[in-house]
């Protein structure tokens, strides 16, 4: 997949920033007040993303489960019932060639994965799969969708690939909130 016909530069400058702000100020750029509060799948996520860091493959987490669990919002939702997209980027790592092949089920460490086949919705896209995701007994589903990329990068490029994501792909839903129950240009009986 392309983004706005754009491919994925790979690029890692925003990750040596990070690296560079948590070497001169430690935990305190870690601001507690933006923990997570929600937990429903998210020591499932933070593992899954820490296996693929370290078998360099780098991805992002998109749709609106992100906000769900910072609470911005009181649900997430898809179009199916599943957990939320998986974007990862096209490359070598052992992950691309099981998800560009359509492989029933393969296994990623610790991490068994199944490929949804019911409708084939996505037989004629090759670069979207729908797969469940397993790690001891608990399954979740999620779409996977594979991004272009321009250079071979790896998973230090994560933040960038966030950003690339936000920039051209994602859309985001927003609640809109008002101070009053009554529209004032509404005439209300007395």
């Amino acid at each position: 997949m392309r983004p706005r016909v754009k491919h994925f530069d790979g690029s890692a400058s925003l990750f040596e920033t990070l690296e560079c702000l948590v070497n001169s100020v430690g935990h305190a750029l870690w601001l507690t007040h933006f923990t997570p509060a929600r937990r429903d799948h998210l020591g499932f996520m933070n593992l899954l993303l820490k296996e693929f860091c370290s078998l360099d493959i780098y991805c992002v987490l998109v749709e609106t489960y992100p906000a769900y669990i910072a609470v911005v919002f009181s649900l997430h939702y898809a179009d199916q019932l599943r957990l939320s997209q998986i974007c990862i980027a096209r490359t070598d790592p052992p992950i691309n060639d099981n998800i560009n092949r359509k492989f029933p089920n393969f296994n990623i460490g610790t991490y068994k994965f199944h490929l949804k086949a019911e409708d084939d919705e996505f037989a004629s896209f090759p670069d979207y799969s729908e797969h469940e995701i397993t790690p001891d007994g608990v399954t979740v589903p999620f779409l996977i969708t594979v991004i272009d990329v321009a250079v071979q990068c790896g998973s230090k490029s994560n933040i960038n690939l966030v950003e690339f994501m936000w920039e051209n792909a994602s859309i985001f839903a927003f609640k809109m909130y008002g101070g009053s129950k009554r529209a004032p240009w509404v005439r209300h009986p007395a």
